[in-house]
């Protein structure tokens, strides 16, 4: 099973979804497609792990929605109590900052810019989206809070504040000559 399988079980673990929901929901901490979903989606199924409902459109397919099953779900328990592995980093920003010194300081400020912009807008989305979950638990108290949820888009909006934060201190050392970085620490400076 590769880790993505262990993922969509994850996911299912708190609701039932379409393959649609799923990708979408996946694509918030692993970057994947339709294409590699859904045959995952049919290699979990063969394997008991999920089963699906067909439901009716009209003028369209029938839509199918996934539910993890008892044989998923203690699946999904022996992989949630297995060591885990360092997550795997793919950062096209990190690979960019690193070469600033040789940067012009126009081109410097563009890509501040854009990262400013960047967890601005992941900041406001995930302060909604934790506004959603605590109205979506608001609704049905006797549901099971999503927890699980909760707590990572509480990260997620974290990583992004601290980022912002990050990306100012950069701004402040390049702009007060950053030959002197050495004096200058971001730790140092209220974070």
């Amino acid at each position: 099973m590769n880790k993505l399988s262990y993922g969509l079980l994850s996911l299912l673990s708190t609701e039932p979804m379409t393959g649609y929901d799923l990708t979408s929901k996946i694509n918030r901490f692993w970057r994947s497609t339709h294409s590699a979903i859904y045959p995952l989606l049919s290699e979990l199924e063969e394997n008991k792990y999920i089963e699906f409902i067909l439901k009716k459109q009209d003028g369209k397919p029938d839509k199918k929605i996934y539910n993890l099953t008892v044989q998923g779900k203690e699946f999904l328990h022996k992989w949630f109590t297995s060591e885990t592995s360092d997550a795997v980093v793919r950062d096209e920003m990190t690979l960019k900052l690193y070469c600033i010194q040789y940067m012009d300081t126009e081109s410097v400020e563009k890509l501040l810019n854009e990262l400013e912009t960047r967890y601005k807008k992941k900041i406001k989305e995930y302060k909604s989206s934790i506004e959603k979950i605590r109205l979506k638990f608001c609704e049905n108290p006797k549901a099971v809070p999503p927890f699980g949820a909760y707590i990572l888009t509480q990260r997620v909006l974290n990583e992004a504040i601290l980022d912002l934060k990050w990306c100012d201190w950069v701004r402040n050392v390049y702009n007060n000559n950053y030959l002197n970085f050495s004096e200058q620490n971001f730790e140092d400076e209220g974070r």
